[in-house]
């Protein structure tokens, strides 16, 4: 085996499949000879494939999952520091610390070339413990994280300091998610990026389940034991809080931590590019307006700015049902009564019914989930009431059509009338890592009630409120492809990261346009020029060889 067969991605790979005893060492040097073997270039995808096409394995999705796995550990770690492929002898290597015991072995079947002696490993690819620490001066916030691994040697008290201190990290860093599992490696969401936290073990069953326990109280415990997920919110001081999801998966028990701001940001703050339009939406004494996007599109920091902005310059009854309670509002001109479900009401359904008789003003729906929920808010908002919820959709016309959709077919004529006279605004959210990569860009789609929209929904042609909103930017509203294009033209996102997102050529064309003026010195937003290409052919790019057609075994 030639060691530069060993890419980075193949050599983490082999070392999760080895150490989940789906592969044993040899089948996963004989994988790799085989490959050399037919003069191929050795890539992750390829070595995955031959062990499909040979039936080395029977669990493809896990092969999948680990391929993923490795791709992202290869991009921040480098080589692993424990290489399975580089052990001297040819006994199996042990398995990660603290890994829990698979639950049955896989003998996979003969590999498709004779096993030889395994090759020495790359000298980068040294023995160790725990992952690499980084060396970049751009990854220096992945340093001195606390340890977890050692978590179930601690009594509840101390391992609640533990998850603390880890916590506090992550925000001090501007993590958005914490993500605490059995069985792998603690890691956090930073940027819309996964990084993995070097220098940490594999989370054993033990420590993840005294590490997500610690907060827990009896009743909680119980609740999560008996249904085996739970939803809550830790709050270590007044704005201090983390939105919490524990659950059991096949390794044992998993936590993940939504870092929550510790200050409501103004909506001036959020990155809208017309603010003042979402603003004026707060204006309105009865309606509907609903904000929308993926999970971790900013959806709760806006609905949370709406709320403040009208506490602050309103003298209303807001009332809030959430799962859980996020962000605390306290009163100022406005009376605030926040219901979470299971610990204040039963239901999103039962809570809303019964603030039809609790004279509110403003009414907010932290998801609205449901045919229920969706019914009662719409119910809510043509009964003089301001009713602000949130959904998971992609798109202005896709809410619409979500929201019509969970109801019977001889009831959707009067919900979309309904729908119609009581719709103030549709805000769809996205954020996006920006040009550098080190922050994040708010992109939203607005779609406001005006007459025209009212009779798209009223008639069923929701599939032309997209044009609709093209043809009244004038008033706020905007394209999401509009606002991938502002972002763009703003200097905020590159060129490269800006165009697999467009579909309309018009806009294409602009951004080519742009580009091009970019280049040659002209461009806009304090463009540097580029510097000209060197014609000579002694400078021409060298030309990469043409990989051999892969053919399998």
């Amino acid at each position: 085996m030639n060691n530069a067969s060993i890419t980075k991605e193949i050599d983490w790979f082999c070392y999760h499949v080895v150490a989940e005893k789906l592969l044993t060492r040899e089948a996963c040097i004989a994988v790799l000879e085989a490959i050399e073997g037919e003069n191929l270039v050795p890539d992750l995808d390829l070595f995955v494939n031959v062990i499909k096409d040979n039936k080395l394995c029977s669990d493809d999705a896990k092969l999948d999952q680990f391929a993923d796995m490795a791709k992202e550990e290869a991009k921040v770690f480098g080589f692993p520091s424990r290489s399975v492929l580089s052990a001297a002898s040819g006994a199996a290597p042990q398995p990660a610390p603290h890994r829990p015991p698979a639950a049955a072995t896989q003998e996979p079947p003969p590999a498709p070339a004779a096993a030889k002696p395994p090759a020495q490993a790359p000298a980068t690819a040294a023995t160790g413990g725990a992952l690499p620490l980084p060396t970049d001066h751009k990854s220096a916030w992945l340093l001195d994280w606390p340890d977890l691994s050692q978590a179930d040697k601690l009594d509840q008290n101390a391992a609640m300091q533990l998850l603390t201190d880890f916590l506090h990290k992550a925000r001090e860093n501007h993590c958005s998610d914490v993500h605490l599992s059995a069985g792998a490696v603690p890691f956090v969401r930073r940027y819309k990026k996964i990084h993995l936290i070097p220098g940490q073990d594999i989370l054993s069953r033990e420590a993840s389940a005294a590490i997500n326990y610690a907060p827990l109280s009896d009743a909680q415990r119980k609740r999560f034991e008996e249904h085996h997920d739970l939803d809550y919110c830790i709050q270590i001081e007044d704005d201090d809080r983390y939105r919490t999801n524990l659950l059991y998966q096949r390794l044992g028990p998993s936590g993940s931590y939504r870092v929550i701001d510790k200050s409501i940001r103004a909506i001036s703050e959020l990155g809208f590019r017309e603010p003042e339009v979402i603003e004026k939406l707060t204006a309105y004494n009865q309606g509907l307006i609903l904000l929308t996007g993926p999970a971790g599109c900013g959806k709760s920091s806006t609905l949370a700015s709406l709320v403040d902005y009208i506490n602050t310059n309103r003298h209303d009854h807001i009332i809030s049902v959430e799962d859980p309670i996020e962000i605390i509002h306290p009163p100022k001109g406005c009376n605030v009564n926040q219901r979470e479900i299971s610990r204040h009401t039963k239901s999103f359904g039962n809570a809303l019914r019964a603030a039809l008789r609790e004279d509110p003003d403003v009414i907010v729906i932290g998801e609205m989930r449901d045919l229920e929920t969706i019914e009662m808010a719409i119910h809510a908002s043509e009964t003089g009431h301001l009713v602000i919820g949130t959904l998971h959709t992609n798109s202005a016309p896709e809410t619409m059509n979500r929201i019509l959709d969970v109801f019977p077919h001889n009831q959707q004529a009067q919900i979309r009338a309904m729908v119609a006279e009581s719709l103030k605004a549709v805000v769809c959210q996205e954020l996006l890592p920006n040009k550098n990569e080190d922050g994040v860009v708010l992109a939203a789609e607005i779609l406001l009630g005006t007459l025209a929209v009212s009779n798209l929904i009223r008639e069923g042609k929701t599939y032309q409120l997209l044009s609709t909103i093209q043809t009244n930017k004038h008033i706020g509203m905007v394209t999401m492809e509009q606002s991938y294009f502002d972002l763009y033209e703003d200097g905020k996102r590159s060129y490269d990261q800006t165009l697999p997102l467009i579909r309309n050529p018009d806009i294409i064309r602009q951004m080519q346009m742009i580009e091009a003026q970019r280049l040659k010195g002209g461009g806009r937003k304090g463009a540097t020029p580029a510097p000209a290409p060197d014609p000579s052919p002694e400078n021409a790019p060298a030309q990469e060889p043409a990989k051999p057609k892969r053919k399998w075994f």
